[in-house]
């Protein structure tokens, strides 16, 4: 059978083992996009790519920054979102994605406290290798999250002793809560977990699943999103169970309603993935309001540095680049562009920027939000280049090479572009 592991609580947890004063308390620890990475004076940031899932975003990090108690504060102003609440906080109503601001205001003596990525990423990392040696097939989802196939290991009949034996040893060896559900398939598994949470256990059989899914809105299933829901409202189909006993319907939808049809019925059989493959390499961040356009472009360079680090450390090969551009009053722009060339730091900061000047279509507002990624990997060996630049585009991926070995020994800010560090 499928398990998937999903940790309670996974940030304030952590935060629990380094500090036992915070147990049964309302805690919840917030974020704030890591500035550092914009500073002019920034050294020795390193990354931390060990981690590898579908959900689980490169890590910066400084051990120049050590954040403090003022961490979310700006002059007067608090700054900041929850991104994990104990199930204390929870019951005063506050949820990942609240601003701390309001979320004082339901719990006036909540504990907030600043995030330890290092942390939570080396937790993870760990538990990941343990999983590994107790069971056959295991994949890391997310930072706190993980499936894993029993087949052929433990016997169906006794998969939840195996559970609640495994949640123990989690327990034990690391000080982490931790909910598991159980079923036939990874979606219908972690659909379990939601029941099963927090720090529980729930198993689903083939027999059960009509009646356990009845009633589940469709919004909690994974992979209904917007538009799906949209669609799946305009014919009054507003549970799973709904939904289950409407085959033909989604049959009718061609492959990708079969496909959401027996995710959902249980019959959708997703193999574990061990080593899941990275379709997108990006990164992104948010900061206050900027107008300045010069400001802009030299962050897209910043951006663009970390970008082509993680795309070195990783070895991927792309063929596409996307911008995207969040304004200060929610309007957005983005594009992608495909090339035939040879991807180094230099390409990346010429093409964002051009592309920046592409879309910025709102010129007259403050732009809060950047996101660049790259994406469509290729095997090299494979591909034809561009006979126009490739000479120029090799003697760059050479210099990009020996400059990212001085990075990885030094940190990313050993070498900049003079764009980065204007007026400083």
């Amino acid at each position: 059978m499928i398990l998937h592991l999903d940790l309670d609580s996974f940030f304030v947890s952590c935060e629990r083992i380094k500090d036992k004063t915070l147990l049964n308390k309302e805690v919840a620890v917030g974020g704030r996009s890591d500035q550092f990475i914009f500073d002019k004076h920034t050294s020795g940031k390193k990354a931390m790519l060990s981690n590898n899932g579908a959900f689980v975003p490169s890590l910066f990090f400084s051990k120049k920054y050590q954040f403090d108690k003022n961490f979310f504060m700006d002059g007067k102003k608090i700054r900041g979102i929850i991104t994990t609440a104990s199930y204390e906080a929870r019951r005063y109503g506050i949820k990942t994605g609240m601003s701390i601001r309001e979320a004082l205001l339901l719990c006036p003596h909540l504990i907030v406290l600043p995030p330890d990525m290092m942390l939570y990423h080396t937790l993870s990392f760990r538990l990941r290798h343990f999983l590994e040696k107790k069971l056959p097939l295991v994949e890391q989802y997310s930072i706190d999250e993980f499936f894993a196939d029993s087949f052929g290991w433990v016997q169906d009949e006794k998969i939840e002793k195996f559970a609640f034996t495994l949640k123990s040893d989690i327990k034990k060896v690391f000080g982490l809560p931790i909910s598991i559900g159980i079923a036939d398939t990874k979606w219908l598994a972690k659909l379990a977990t939601n029941k099963a949470k927090p720090n529980g256990i729930k198993l689903i059989k083939k027999d059960d699943i009509e009646e356990f899914i009845r009633d589940i809105p469709i919004e909690d299933f994974p992979g209904i999103g917007r538009a799906w829901r949209k669609k799946l409202y305009s014919y009054k189909k507003y549970t799973l169970g709904d939904i289950y006993r409407s085959k033909t319907l989604l049959y009718s939808w061609n492959r990708a309603g079969k496909e959401l049809y027996d995710k959902i019925a249980g019959t959708f059989k997703e193999e574990i993935n061990r080593q899941k493959e990275r379709k997108t390499i990006g990164i992104s961040r948010t900061f206050d309001p900027i107008l300045d356009r010069d400001e802009i472009k030299r962050r897209i360079f910043i951006l663009s540095r970390h970008l082509s680090f993680i795309l070195l450390k990783t070895g991927k090969k792309p063929t596409t680049l996307f911008l995207g551009i969040k304004y200060e009053f929610k309007e957005k722009s983005k594009k992608h562009k495909t090339y035939n060339r040879i991807f180094t730091e230099s390409f990346l900061k010429e093409e964002f920027v051009k592309l920046f000047d592409e879309i910025d279509i709102y010129k007259n507002s403050k732009i809060i939000r950047l996101s660049l990624s790259l994406s469509h990997f290729y095997s090299r060996k494979n591909h034809i280049y561009s006979l126009i630049d490739y000479e120029k585009d090799k003697q760059m991926d050479n210099l990009y090479k020996k400059v990212g070995k001085l990075r990885e020994r030094y940190g990313i800010d050993i070498v900049k572009n003079a764009r980065e560090i204007r007026n400083s």
